[in-house]
């Protein structure tokens, strides 16, 4: 009988989010463990309030002694199981540390964090998503997550992670709340909707349009002169335009709102939970691939999402909400931080048009409760 199990997953927000459904499937095989999750700082609010977690170990990464304050919280429980979802060497080192006998992992990762596992599981063919192979995780200790996967149209028919359908082929509901939820506080509420009454939008009647235009990989980021376009067409058709992110989104923000007058600024201004509280009360958030798009598909919010280094068959929005645009090259997908080409601008995003955008977000007002504008 396992009576102590520990998921390590560190990083980063998106990784945190999409290892939700293997972490209540660990639940389910292991009703009576006592179920840790070791996660840095910076992601930690993720996992605030999850029912099926007993203990949440914090690693303030980046501070004075905080790897060594890691490892004394994890040794404070005689850890039986440890599964490490990251495949990192961090992440490997972790589960090691935890002092637990069977650590479980995918063989040959590379930074060689399979040197930590005592049981190496084989891997899901390169195009799966990030969703799946957590589950694939789960599944090997016996554990099972049953629940309709998302008919995502982006995803063709036949890849790991592919457009299913129910047994008399009609599309399964998919229910985001149930894959990955999220439990904002009052303290987070009270926030998005006092940003909301302060800047006259808690009864709004038009369409209201989020934009994130930051990425934390350079090679992400589309242009900022093409989120102002986008905003400044979409005011002028009636909507409410309304940038966010996180303080390091500032900057892009910045340049987006000095050539787009009118666009409003929540960046900055709320926590993760509270601008999840502010995506779930909009129609529709226009973002790179980045951590907050799949806080976008958490809360069920439709998503117009850009992809270009990357590719959106492994760390696309798991949503049957979302629309991704991307280029065709011969590059991609590529995955860089930076263009490999050598291009500041990488020409996967400059081919990305306004236009392109624009019908995007158009289709997803469509589709959603509020129309927009004519």
């Amino acid at each position: 009988m396992v009576d102590n199990v520990l998921i390590v997953k560190l990083s980063s927000l998106g990784d945190v989010i999409h290892t939700l459904p293997a972490a209540q499937a660990l639940r389910t095989r292991f009703p009576q463990a006592r179920l840790g999750w070791a996660v840095e700082s910076a992601h930690a609010a993720v996992l605030a309030g999850q029912p099926f977690l007993d203990e949440v170990i914090v690693w303030q990464r980046g501070r004075r002694g905080g790897l060594a304050s890691l490892v004394r919280r994890l040794r404070r429980t005689r850890w039986q199981l440890a599964v490490d979802f990251q495949g990192l060497f961090r992440s490997g080192l972790a589960s090691w540390a935890s002092g637990a006998k069977q650590r479980v992992g995918f063989g040959r990762r590379r930074e060689f964090a399979h040197w930590w596992y005592t049981e190496r599981v084989p891997m899901l063919p390169a195009e799966a998503h990030a969703v799946e192979r957590s589950l694939e995780l789960a599944r090997w200790l016996g554990a099972e997550f049953a629940a309709p996967p998302p008919q995502r149209a982006y995803v063709q028919p036949g890849c790991a992670a592919g457009t299913r359908q129910s047994s008399g082929g009609v599309p399964a509901p998919f229910d985001p709340a149930r894959w990955f939820p999220l439990y904002p506080g009052p303290t987070h509420r009270a926030e998005a909707e006092g940003w909301l009454r302060q800047h006259g939008l808690a009864r709004l009647s038009q369409p209201l349009v989020l934009l994130h235009p930051h990425c934390r990989k350079p090679a992400n980021v589309w242009p900022a002169a093409r989120f102002a376009a986008l905003a400044r067409t979409l005011m002028a058709r009636g909507c409410k335009v309304v940038l966010i992110g996180g303080l390091a989104a500032q900057e892009a923000c910045e340049a987006v709102a000095a050539v787009a007058p009118g666009v409003l600024r929540a960046d900055g201004r709320l926590s993760l939970l509270g601008s999840a509280v502010l995506m779930g009360s909009s129609a529709v958030v226009v973002t790179g691939d980045t951590g907050p798009m799949h806080i976008a598909a958490a809360v069920g919010t439709p998503i117009v999402a850009l992809f270009g280094p990357a590719s959106p068959l492994r760390t696309g929005p798991y949503t049957d909400r979302a629309e991704v645009i991307t280029a065709t090259l011969p590059c991609q997908p590529c995955f860089g931080r930076y263009c490999r080409l050598g291009y500041v601008q990488p020409a996967c995003m400059e081919l990305i048009t306004v236009p392109r955008v624009l019908a995007a977000v158009e289709r997803a007002l469509g589709r959603s409760a509020v129309q927009i504008p004519a």
